[in-house]
């Protein structure tokens, strides 16, 4: 191998070779943030030494300090220059360039419009030809050359969302530091100084690796010890990497395509995906499930995992992996991601309670090409949240053991038809419950262990639960009810929902109890003790008797308005409601302990009626 570095200028790295960018290198994700840095720094090396009456010729921009931009890792294969490093850098000093253009056509300096223009593109026997506009950018850059911001619609490249970004804030940037104070107009004698500062002054040094061979080391080298690349950037490269060049362009395109679906909304859900697939068709055991946390590309790889995945020096089974599995279940992630986006999916109610596990346990359930796939989706979904609300509605829940259930599930489910999974999930809710408790039972739908349900499990859950509950109402007698959102994730003073005490800690309720105390705030913190409220109505009632909270109730949760009489006037599908279900609903003029316990089981009816089957 032989490393070859060479000293070049901006003027000297654009303007003759078109560079294309390695499948190595991730998107192009710089943010603000990299930006500003950049150009703080070359301005602050530029300005400490500029001088408002300097000739503006290359020979007075020499003798200014030069600024050291780092190093740049090229590859030669086929005649094509492959970026290996260095494409964030050199794709944000392009969009510097298109800037530079837009300031020179505006200044109406001809020559340096023409000079900055062939730094960006050269023209050839197929026409114009962007120096970094290979990899699908160059109608983005086309787009910005043309008309100095974005025309074409919003896209879902990642790339090209972050090209027209950063280009906003380049724009503004250089803006701010090249137009004069005080006046809409650039600064002439500035702008034609930071040109030539930028052309000649700003160093780089390629390094150019000979054989290709060589990249990969060279690219794990460069990660490192540089800004370090996402896993699933690094497992890009050890899986593509061991493809033949020739080979590479087809297998990418269905990587990049799938990540892209994956990352359109959070980054973060294309490692999510890989650690929820590899437990979800590998693990069996705590122990193997910690495993795929953190750098799980490196567990793929090691001695333990490699010969059950088998994706290490093995050209062949990374093409089927990638062609099969990986296209097959990120497609059914994508759309999982989707789903629990979607108010009233089962997948979107376990995203308001934040258990993301959901879809390890899908796709721990759903076979390659599997006839009841979406069946299975809505199934598992449902089974989980059922899961999860009884043990929490039962005093049962632990996040340990929900841990260690969640791993049992997901050994258990997989691959395994509809009807065995619903057999399976309902064997472990009985088996946690009876762990729990410590007594045998059969139907997790028993009154006696409902009854005590309180608000120990916190806030979230416990106004996810009322949330529920109203929407139900809200289904079966045709009302409108207030958004899950707002009810359960929205905490702001006005439409967000608070958990609001029926019994307000005041003399006068206490009394109901006989001043007992420990059974007051016991009988209160019941469920059947409990609604939620909007911020502001749930203020308002803090500290008032119960005659007087009924007016709040009136207009508030259909739950709340369940204890006013007016709700009962002229309701006939509300009727039919309790008709139907056999539940013995009636407003509440006096709210004692009888009325806690009557409130508990109409809740206790509803829930079985909300998480059943």
């Amino acid at each position: 191998m032989s490393v070859n570095p060479k000293p070049q200028t901006i003027n000297s790295v654009f303007g003759n070779t078109k560079y294309y960018i390695d499948f190595y290198q991730r998107e192009y994700k710089w943010t603000r943030d990299h930006i500003e840095s950049l150009l703080d720094d070359i301005f602050y090396k530029f300005e400490s030494e500029y001088n408002p009456n300097i000739d503006i010729n290359t020979d007075a921009i020499s003798k200014l300090g030069w600024y050291y931009l780092n190093t740049y890792v090229t590859n030669e294969y086929n005649g094509k220059m492959f970026i290996v490093d260095g494409q964030q850098r050199f794709t944000t000093l392009t969009l510097i360039l298109i800037k530079l253009y837009h300031i020179s056509n505006e200044l109406h300096l001809e020559e340096r419009n023409e000079w900055i223009k062939s730094k960006i593109y050269g023209t050839g026997p197929e026409g114009k030809s962007f120096w970094m506009g290979q990899n699908n950018r160059i109608k983005a850059l086309e787009d910005l050359l043309k008309n100095g911001r974005q025309t074409n619609d919003e896209q879902d490249d990642i790339s090209i969302r972050n090209i027209y970004k950063n280009y906003n804030d380049i724009s503004s940037y250089l803006d701010e530091k090249i137009k004069i104070k005080d006046k809409n107009e650039y600064d002439k004698h500035k702008f034609e100084a930071f040109l030539l500062f930028l052309m000649q002054q700003i160093i780089l040094v390629e390094i150019l690796i000979d054989n290709s061979a060589d990249v990969p080391m060279v690219f794990e080298v460069i990660n490192d010890r540089g800004e370090r690349l996402k896993p699933y950037e690094v497992f890009k490269g050890e899986l593509i990497g061991q493809l033949d060049k020739q080979e590479i362009d087809n297998y990418y395109k269905i990587w990049k395509d799938q990540i892209d679906k994956l990352i359109l909304n959070d980054e973060n859900e294309a490692d999510n995906f890989f650690r929820f697939y590899f437990r979800s068709k590998y693990v069996d055991t705590q122990g193997n499930y910690r495993d795929f946390d953190g750098e799980y590309n490196k567990k793929v790889f090691s001695k333990k995992w490699d010969p059950i995945i088998k994706l290490k020096r093995n050209p062949n089974r990374v093409k089927e992996f990638i062609s099969k599995e990986f296209k097959y279940y990120s497609d059914l992630y994508a759309e999982c991601l989707e789903l629990s986006e979607n108010e009233g999916t089962p997948l979107f109610f376990n995203a308001l309670n934040e258990q993301d596990r959901q879809f390890l346990l899908i796709l721990s359930a759903i076979k390659p090409d599997d006839s009841e796939r979406d069946k299975k989706i809505k199934l598992v979904a449902k089974l989980f949240d059922r899961h999860f609300t009884l043990l929490q509605l039962l005093g049962c829940y632990d996040s340990n053991n929900f841990t260690e259930t969640i791993i049992l599930l997901n050994k258990n489910i997989r691959n395994k038809s509809a009807q065995e999974i619903k057999e399976i999930f309902d064997d472990q809710l009985i088996k946690d419950i009876r762990e729990s408790k410590g007594i045998s039972i059969q139907n997790p739908f028993q009154y006696s262990l409902f009854k005590d349900a309180n608000n120990s499990f916190g806030i979230r859950f416990t106004r996810y639960f009322f949330a529920r509950i109203d929407h139900f109402i809200a289904q079966e007698v045709k009302l409108s009810t207030d958004s899950y959102y707002n009810m359960v994730r929205n905490t702001g003073s006005v439409n967000g929902y608070h958990v609001e005490h029926i019994l307000t800690d005041i003399d006068e309720n206490k009394q109901l109890f006989n001043n007992d105390e420990e059974l007051f705030y016991k009988e209160r913190n019941r469920l059947g003790a409990l609604l939620i409220l909007k911020g502001r109505d749930n203020l308002s009632s803090n500290k008032e008797n119960y005659r007087e909270k009924l007016k709040t109730y009136s207009h508030g949760t259909l739950w709340a308005r369940t204890l006013t009489e007016d709700f009962y006037h002229k309701n006939p599908d509300f009727d039919d409601f309790c008709k139907k279900y056999k539940l013995q609903f009636r407003p509440i003029k006096e709210f004692t302990q009888e009325s806690i316990e009557e409130r508990q089981k109409l809740l206790f009816e509803i829930t079985k009626l909300v998480w059943s089957e």
